[in-house]
């Protein structure tokens, strides 16, 4: 039997793949313990359910675990759910992680090419010798065009903390042709720069996840040093300009969650373009796992969604 990609599963399915185990919880009812799962793949995810636990189910079976898995897809409060049968741990040799977990649709050339197009744009000299800096770095650039943004809610793929930094910044710059007080150079710095420190904040074996550092220190924090650590190389960045580049970053999250709030004018552009670019991320997946018409119930918007049905119009 071919493995299915979880994206093509349907109610009814014999199902025999490998899947990385995104959630797992141990529950008790009425004849014992049964096991509460999430499966996740490249194209999606989807729940499981394990009825009659062995001991490698209680005991070894873990989140972040890539797992061969044999069961058949039924429903379970109007969703999909994956009923296991057999389950064990796979073999490294046995599966691809490009199988595993999502991709940016955009090649690794297209988003490296976009970053660096914005930043031959910047100007000052200063800025563009702090940014760089980061790009010259060989091994750091590449975890930068491979790391993901998020974990569940947007750009969360291997590839999108590029790709969501250069739609902040490609953004930033469109919003600038009708503001021309606005400083370009700190709307590309912000846009490129303003989740560096989500590299150090997720890690992504077989399913994305929060690190000890991105828990206990956070991924604003985390850019603010390095970005001081290099700055402080460029003896002709002044501390005032530094002062300015820092605030971008440190209060590109608005009103919550953040250091501080916008105080610049470019803080502004940049926190609203971050939030424009994650809410339509994560509002476009919603729509293509479900189509036309009305969402589920999204918690983290608070409300449901509408999407619109082309062929109908």
């Amino acid at each position: 039997m071919q493995p299915r990609r979880i994206s093509e599963l349907v109610i009814d399915d014999t199902v025999v793949a490998y899947y990385a185990v995104r959630k797992r919880e141990v529950r008790e009812y009425s004849k014992g313990k049964f096991v509460s799962l999430e499966f996740g793949d490249a194209s999606g995810r989807i729940a499981g359910v394990i009825w009659e636990p062995d001991l490698f189910c209680l005991n070894d079976l873990e989140e972040g675990m890539v797992v061969k898995v044999q069961g058949r897809v039924g429903e379970y409060n109007g969703r999909p759910q994956l009923a296991v049968s057999r389950i064990r741990a796979a073999a490294d040799e046995e599966y691809s992680l490009d199988d595993i977990l999502p991709h940016s649709k955009q090649s690794l050339e297209e988003r490296r090419t976009r970053v660096l197009n914005l930043t031959n744009q910047i100007e000052n000299s200063c800025i563009k010798r702090l940014v760089m800096s980061f790009w010259e770095d060989q091994p750091f650039f590449e975890k930068y065009l491979n790391s993901p943004a998020g974990k569940l809610w947007h750009h969360a793929f291997i590839g999108g903390l590029s790709e969501h930094s250069a739609n902040v910044g490609e953004l930033a710059l469109r919003i600038a042709q009708g503001y021309d007080f606005l400083n370009k150079d700190y709307l590309i710095f912000g846009g490129l720069l303003h989740d560096l420190g989500k590299i150090n904040t997720y890690y992504g074996r077989a399913a994305i996840d929060y690190t000890d550092e991105g828990r206990l220190v956070g991924h604003i924090c985390i850019a603010d040093v390095w970005v001081c650590e290099r700055a402080a190389k460029i003896e002709a960045l002044h501390p005032t300009l530094l002062t300015k580049l820092r605030h971008l970053l440190l209060s590109h999250q608005g009103e919550y969650e953040t250091p501080v709030k916008p105080m610049m004018p470019e803080a502004f552009v940049l926190y609203y373009c971050d939030e424009v670019d994650s809410k339509l991320d994560a509002i476009n997946r919603i729509r293509e796992r479900q189509g036309a018409g009305w969402s589920e119930y999204i918690k983290l918007l608070d409300r449901f969604l509408y999407f619109d049905d082309p062929l109908k119009e």
